[in-house]
């Protein structure tokens, strides 16, 4: 162990109270402990074929470009996608009441 270790240890080996590990290479307050998120491998395999080129174009573009081609010809599923990229998923509006109004039930004999 180093001196600056020994510094931060009691005689039994453990950490002091209120010191834990090297305070040089502790998080500093306000800052990420992991900034770039976990890493997600299907994600970046993604992106790296999206940059590849086919032909003259990426591969991104080939798929935006058939994606407003099949919004042109009238597919609600495309034309949805887009619109949704664009402006946002529509907001669902529930209704509620917190009447506690016992419910009524009619009996009908023969």
């Amino acid at each position: 162990m180093s001196i600056k270790q020994e510094e931060n240890r009691t005689s039994d080996g453990r950490f002091k109270k209120g010191v834990s590990g090297n305070p040089d290479t502790k998080f500093k307050k306000g800052q990420s402990g992991n900034p770039n998120g976990r890493r997600n491998a299907y994600t970046d395999l993604i992106k790296d074929f999206s940059f590849n080129k086919v032909g003259e174009k990426e591969r991104r573009e080939v798929v935006v470009s058939k994606l407003f081609q099949l919004a042109e010809r009238g597919d609600l599923r495309a034309i949805q996608f887009i619109v949704e990229r664009l402006e946002g998923k529509a907001l669902e509006r529930q209704e509620r009441t917190t009447k506690s109004e016992p419910i009524q039930v009619m009996v009908i004999d023969d």
